[in-house]
């Protein structure tokens, strides 16, 4: 009776490590096919379920997900540099070649009336630059987290007031109304005044580029956020994608023919606004284009609006 006792633990032995030698077989060609399946769900399985070789698989899992991710997160950078080089390339030579040509024309012309002309928008075409290139530096930074951010108690709406009436000229110029909340609203709110100024800047440029005839300012308080909303008319021939304009590098018009666009200011203020513990939103309604900006007004407050409901 003993006999058979040892002969059936000898074979069962022997069939847990035949089974044993043949998953570690099949895990070892798994594990050398890895970098092939890389990026395509390529996780250890096993058949054989013994729970210390079951362990081991689920810890080699998760340095796969671990491997993947970051790759995903390399080509998704990689991705975006590349962009940036296309983008910075395709943006920087439309107002360089304007001040190429526009020197030329300096050279050849004994008119004075032409020569100031082609001075003034050599000068616009220098301060393009000027903009574009601050863009895509404040861009960089704040994707690199090298900017540091230091919050402060702000009245928005005075910043907001001072910042849109430093363009007035141009307002008036491009005959866009500008309308005020009658009632005054002097709730503080905690930001970064650097990052706000720059994100209620390239608002105003964005009205100045693509309203038809009005932009509207107005605040409302909503637990521990204070929503900025600015509404303005667009033109009948606008053909703003409005799941893009947020995008890197989207300008509303598709063949990027808009020379006064970067394409980088909603993006980049969006970027800022998050950064600001924030929300930046974007809405088509009738006629009107709505951006809607949710900025803390307690210091503790540093969850999303989205979590604060």
């Amino acid at each position: 009776m003993w006999g058979w006792i040892f002969v059936t633990l000898a074979l069962a032995l022997l069939l847990y490590l035949y089974f044993l030698k043949r998953e570690l077989c099949k895990l070892k060609h798994e594990i050398k096919d890895l970098p092939n399946r890389s990026g395509f769900g390529g996780r250890l399985s096993l058949e054989f379920r013994e729970k210390a070789l079951m362990d081991v698989v689920d810890e080699l899992n998760q340095m796969i997900d671990t491997f993947e991710d970051k790759n995903r997160q390399a080509k998704q950078m990689e991705e975006n540099v590349k962009l940036s080089i296309a983008g910075l390339s395709h943006d920087l030579r439309t107002p360089l070649t304007s001040i190429k040509g526009y020197v030329e024309l300096l050279h050849i012309t004994t008119d004075e009336t032409k020569r100031a002309q082609y001075l003034k928008i050599i000068d616009q075409s220098v301060k393009r630059l000027i903009d574009m290139t601050d863009q895509f530096y404040n861009l960089a930074r704040i994707e690199t987290n090298q900017r540091e951010i230091e919050l402060s108690s702000i009245i928005l709406s005075n910043l907001v007031e001072e910042i849109f009436l430093s363009f007035y000229e141009q307002l008036e110029e491009k005959n866009i109304e500008l309308q005020f909340p009658e009632q005054i609203n002097d709730r503080q709110i905690i930001a970064d005044k650097l990052m706000l100024v720059r994100v209620i800047q390239n608002i105003v440029q964005n009205i100045l580029r693509y309203a038809k005839s009005k932009a509207m300012i107005s605040y409302r308080n909503e637990r521990n956020f204070l929503i900025f909303s600015v509404k303005n008319d667009i033109k009948s021939d606008s053909k703003v994608a409005i799941e893009k304009v947020f995008t890197r590098f989207y300008t509303e018009v598709t063949s990027r023919t808009n020379t006064e666009a970067s394409g980088l200011g909603l993006y980049l203020s969006k970027k800022l606004v998050e950064r600001m513990n924030g929300k930046m939103e974007a809405e088509l309604n009738s006629n009107w284009f709505i951006l809607t900006i949710h900025l803390p007004i307690n210091m503790g407050q540093v969850s999303s609006p989205d979590e604060s409901k």
